[in-house]
């Protein structure tokens, strides 16, 4: 009798077996999967807008779950409302609007910002499924998700909502990078426009004395964006401007440094450079000059 129940045993081992490996190797092929996910190839230090960053996300959505419409919702950081910022395809985008609104109304939109889960509604005429998912950062809320599905898609998974979740904690970091980027490169227009209003000429120098900026006045010097410094600067004072600018380089302390000047006719102008160094990256030197008549 235990002879003929043997090989039933031995089958059900053998395919609980089979089954523990292909679970296995799912679980493998999710893993990966979700390494990947949030590997944005978008540039965002050179982004002016976010949107080839939402464009990019929808794409890796699109490898998990198909959506009919999928709309981004990003936090106006004026007025802190949620405002439309891309919507694919865009016939959707009057639809998603009247039914954001309507969820906002109703309460179910801040419910969906409390939780960082997906939230799944029925649209107002009961034809479509919303999944809502927000866009939060471990600092603050950045906006929301909002996908769309026939009433007759199958529900998501537990494992494919995981995976949306990764990838939108993914969008919503790249965000806030990209809103950082925004800032630095605001606060650079704001030095420059201070610059242009000053008095005294204001130049910046790469690493190599090229002129980088020029105010209207460092103009009137001949300094201008594209030139170089050691072409106005005199025979006689090349040498110390040189040192000065190694020392730049080296992190060493900066005092001033005087030096002549010569102007189109060849004429010299003494004057003295106050400087302020500074790196962009450990191999990209930055040097803001404030020149004063000696």
């Amino acid at each position: 009798m235990d002879n003929a129940a043997h090989p039933t045993g031995t089958h059900s081992l053998e395919q609980r077996l089979r089954h523990l490996e292909e679970q296995a190797r799912f679980t493998l092929d999710v893993l990966e999967m979700a390494s990947t996910l949030g590997d944005f190839q978008t540039c965002i230090n050179k982004l002016h807008e976010p949107t080839a960053l939402l464009e990019e996300t929808i794409l890796r959505i699109g490898e998990l779950v198909h959506f009919s419409a999928s709309a981004f919702y990003l936090v106006d950081e004026n007025s802190s409302d949620f405002a439309l910022s891309l919507c694919s395809p865009v016939m959707f985008r009057d639809m998603l609007d009247a039914e954001v609104q309507h969820l906002i109304d109703n309460g179910v939109f801040a419910l969906a910002v409390r939780e960082n889960r997906p939230v799944t509604v029925y649209s107002r005429d009961n034809m479509y499924r919303l999944v809502l998912h927000v866009l939060a950062t471990s600092s603050r809320t950045r906006g929301m998700f909002v996908g769309v599905m026939s009433k007759g898609e199958r529900n998501l998974s537990g494992i494919l909502m995981s995976l949306l979740s990764i990838v939108l904690k993914h969008c919503a970091n790249a965000i806030e990078s990209f809103e950082l980027y925004r800032l630095f490169r605001q606060g650079d227009r704001d030095q420059y426009q201070f610059a242009e209003s000053l008095p005294l000429p204001v130049v910046e120098l790469s690493g190599t004395g090229e002129v980088l900026f020029a105010n209207a006045a460092a103009e009137t010097l001949t300094l201008k964006q594209g030139g170089t410094l050691f072409s106005r600067v005199a025979p006689r004072s090349q040498s110390a401007v040189r040192s000065w600018m190694v020392s730049c380089a080296g992190g060493e302390p900066v005092g001033e440094v005087a030096v002549e000047l010569l102007d189109e006719q060849g004429g010299a102008l003494a004057v003295v450079l106050h400087a302020t160094p500074w790196r962009t990256s450990a191999t990209d030197l930055r040097i803001r000059c404030i020149l004063v008549p000696a």
